[in-house]
């Protein structure tokens, strides 16, 4: 009665945890999904700023429009109210197209034009000839042949002719002081708008800070040097896979381009086909028009029955004409689209297989070649989306690192060979007997990290001593001899405030202080 107790128990117990990652997995959705959508409007925010500041200075009568969309957009956002102002704003513009359209600002501008070239170009033909063009000036305005007069005049200028006078007087600009907000600025965009691979997002958020403390002791210079680093390392990290995706998508693009050609070639059939029956329904036509005024006109029997039988004859001859061009036209027809449905199978099939390698080709990238567990990468990824659960449902959330005992000794008495089937083993003990839930990696050398979630310090020092107590009993045959494994952890629970490096630095003591009361034990942290 006690087993079945048990059994029964255990069922509920998985069926509640089933139904709890469920209700994980949907709310984890449900903020990607609003960070996504706060995302896309932290942007769209960003863009209107900038507009309205590019826009600043284009005409008095819009200012009070931008400055208020600007205002506006600082506090809490209001659809509503930003789509008003946003119609104000339009139906501003739309008043000054209106304006310059009827010429009332014509004048103006010409003048304001000419006034800033005569001041910029000051050699004296250029001078000469800008006057000119001004004086004949009228309205209504050309534009286009007068931008072309005026691309005519300055262009000694625009190729660089320069006098030594306006050389000098032009700063260069190396003197030009560079300010270390607008830089740090404009690299916090940077790192927002591209792509950063999940092995790079702790490095990335770490130069994120720096940029957003702004301090004047801050050397920019060094910070610039980080940043290109990252982005040269992130493009070595993908480059590989970037490599794989050129050449699929190389060879995905030259199938399209045979089965357009081929689609292509059919249309052409298709149209020569609608051509010659347009041709045959208009000479059946014409010829039918001439029967009938014959007919019409006709004051003898015999040559109106000749005439008759010979059209008749020729209407024949042609439809007969056309139904074998027709024949053949649709045989060659069929035959193209056989080739097109041959073509279009062959695609699929090794887009299937390109498909295949590159999924495989990313799931090697994450998993350890001798040991077959999850790599150092892989662990970073899932370390990510097991911290930002654990911040947002503060559910309990574990560390173990685990190392072999005496591992040297082993490489050094029997060689790396068996230190290499040692890791196996142990990693085949690992993979073996983990929960469905929980998560290991070989994190380098002998040592291997486990992540427990939804599990206590409590509960992950009972899962950690089977883990322990399983390795022991099961022995290793190297030459026939059994070779005893034990294996040795730190364990630590992350708590209020923790980054992986403060939980990692706290499961290692805890390790370190296991190794020192003899080792093949688990300490907790």
């Amino acid at each position: 009665m006690g087993f079945f107790s048990k059994s029964a128990d255990k069922n509920n117990d998985n069926e509640k945890d089933k139904w709890r990652d469920k209700y994980l997995n949907l709310l984890d959705t449900q903020e990607l999904s609003e960070k996504a959508h706060k995302e896309v409007q932290e942007l769209l925010c960003k863009a209107i700023v900038r507009l309205t500041i590019a826009a600043s200075g284009v005409d008095p009568q819009l200012e009070p429009h931008l400055k208020r969309i600007r205002n506006h957009l600082k506090n809490d956002i209001d659809s509503h109210q930003l789509k008003a102002e946003l119609e104000n704003l339009t139906n501003a513009i739309n008043r000054l197209n209106d304006v310059s359209l009827n010429g009332q600002h014509t004048d103006t501008d010409i003048s304001l034009l000419f006034a800033f070239l005569l001041q910029r170009y000051t050699s004296v033909k250029q001078q000469q000839d800008l006057n000119l063009l001004k004086e004949n000036c009228k309205s209504p305005v050309d534009h286009q042949r007068l931008f072309s007069a005026i691309v005519e005049i300055i262009k000694d200028e625009a190729t660089g002719k320069q006098s030594a006078e306006q050389l000098s007087e032009k700063p260069p600009p190396f003197q030009q002081p560079i300010d270390p907000f607008f830089v740090n600025t404009q690299l916090l965009q940077l790192l927002e708008h591209i792509e950063i691979p999940d092995a790079f997002i702790q490095k990335v958020q770490a130069l994120k800070q720096q940029l957003a403390m702004q301090e004047a002791t801050l050397s920019h210079e060094s910070i610039l040097g980080s940043v290109i680093s990252l982005l040269i390392e992130i493009n070595a990290n993908s480059q590989p896979k970037q490599q794989d995706i050129d050449k699929f998508l190389a060879h995905i693009t030259e199938q399209l381009t045979e089965l357009g050609l081929a689609i292509t070639g059919s249309g052409a059939a298709l149209m020569d086909a609608s051509l010659n029956r347009s041709k045959l329904d208009q000479s059946v036509s014409e010829q039918m028009s001439d029967l009938q005024n014959r007919s019409i006109h006709a004051t003898q029997l015999e040559p109106l029955k000749e005439v008759i039988s010979s059209r008749i004859a020729q209407i024949t001859q042609e439809i007969q004409e056309h139904k074998q061009k027709e024949a053949v036209q649709r045989e060659n027809y069929q035959h193209q689209l056989e080739e097109l449905s041959q073509k279009i199978n062959a695609m699929e099939s090794e887009t299937g297989e390109l498909k295949s390698k590159l999924i495989t080709a990313n799931t090697h990238a994450l998993r350890d070649a001798l040991t077959d567990l999850p790599n150092r990468q892989a662990y970073d990824e899932r370390l990510i989306t097991e911290i930002a659960r654990w911040q947002r449902y503060h559910t309990p959330l574990c560390l173990v690192v685990w190392d072999i005992d005496f591992f040297k000794n082993i490489n050094d008495q029997f060689g790396h060979q068996i230190g290499d089937k040692v890791l196996v083993h142990v990693a085949c003990q690992f993979s073996g007997h983990i929960r469905k839930a929980d998560f290991i990696a070989r994190f380098g050398g002998e040592e291997f990290t486990m992540l427990l979630p939804h599990t206590n310090k409590h509960l992950a020092l009972k899962v950690a001593e089977k883990f322990r107590s399983l390795i022991e009993q099961n022995h290793l045959n190297v030459n026939d001899i059994p070779l005893s494994i034990t294996i040795s952890c730190g364990i630590t629970q992350f708590i209020k405030g923790d980054t992986h490096e403060t939980a990692f630095a706290r499961a290692d003591q805890a390790l370190y202080r296991a190794k020192e009361q003899g080792r093949n034990q688990c300490c907790m942290s």
